[in-house]
């Protein structure tokens, strides 16, 4: 079974490096040291998150088996449609901004990238605490 933390650890992993070339490359050092703390950051909530599962895995795998598959269905169905709501939201928002405001790719990019884990991540464990 693949890791279900593996997504999480390779967003953060991604973001820490990034943050490093940016910080060494660019001249302007506030890119960089946003990228290295929201990686740091999510790496935090990554380790913490994995920790606690791996501490609780035979009770929740206990308490879980029954009609999983179709639960987790639902869940991740939920909180897709949630996710691509407030992502449509977002970008509306960057659309309308961008008349007054220039706003570069790489920056529009990184807060869709945000945005949307954010969002996918407290849906799942919303729908998750209420199904």
């Amino acid at each position: 079974m693949i890791n279900r933390y593996l997504e999480h650890y390779l967003v953060s992993f991604t973001l820490l490096i990034i943050g490093v070339i940016e910080l060494f490359v660019n001249y302007s050092k506030t890119n960089g040291i946003t990228e290295l703390f929201v990686g740091t950051i999510f790496l935090v909530f990554t380790i913490t998150s994995h920790v606690k599962y791996n501490a609780n895995r035979e009770q929740l795998e206990n308490e879980l088996s029954k009609e999983y598959d179709e639960r987790d269905d639902l869940i991740e169905g939920k909180a897709s449609n949630v996710t691509l709501k407030i992502l449509i939201i977002a970008v509306f928002l960057m659309l309308v901004l961008s008349n007054w405001i220039s706003i570069p790719v790489n920056t529009a990019l990184m807060i869709v990238i945000i945005f949307s884990s954010i969002t996918n991540i407290l849906a799942k464990k919303y729908y998750n605490h209420v199904l």
